[in-house]
């Protein structure tokens, strides 16, 4: 029995897809949020490449010690580091990444704690890391020229394929 290398690649697509599917539902389901490690500010706890996934988590269950991701002031962007002190006064906490020298500069208020780290998954960032470069309609763009492209590759090797089955020549 033949086994054809096009009927492996979709069974492992195939599985790679429903795996996928699975894992962000997971995801959704449990209310995790995934964000990228692009920085070496938590090495060896992080390395940039990780995707951190975090729940969110009451202030109040907050400790010294838990990573957590937090909202920048203005919105735009997120950074994972360690709580290295609690202010429940004031509902703020320190932060500082486990590489760094110091602690943060400021602490962050209560509301821009998005969440305490759930678990990690190395190297799965990069597809993150990656399409920041891009902005999201030309990365959605660059993946479906490359779908069509798959397609295209796979229905011209099917044509030539029959061709050689019915004895056709291409001259």
């Amino acid at each position: 029995m033949k086994i054809r290398i096009r009927n492996v690649l979709f069974n492992f697509f195939a599985i790679l897809t429903l795996v996928a599917v699975v894992f962000i539902g997971f995801n959704l389901f449990s209310g995790a949020k995934g964000y990228a490690v692009t920085s070496p500010s938590m090495e060896d706890t992080l390395v940039r490449g990780d995707i951190v996934f975090v729940k969110a988590v009451s202030f109040e269950e907050l400790k010294v010690g838990d990573v957590v991701t937090v909202r920048s002031t203005d919105g735009k962007y997120f950074f994972t580091h360690r709580v290295v002190g609690i202010d429940g006064k004031n509902r703020t906490v320190t932060t500082k990444g486990d590489a760094n020298n110091s602690d943060d500069p400021m602490p962050s208020e209560a509301e821009r704690i998005v969440g305490k780290m759930w678990y990690k998954v190395p190297l799965l960032g990069y597809f993150s890391i990656l399409f920041l470069n891009f902005s999201r309609s030309t990365g959605l763009i660059i993946l479906a020229v490359v779908a069509v492209a798959l397609v295209a590759i796979n229905s011209a090797v099917i044509k030539t394929k029959s061709k050689k089955k019915r004895g056709d020549s291409d001259e």
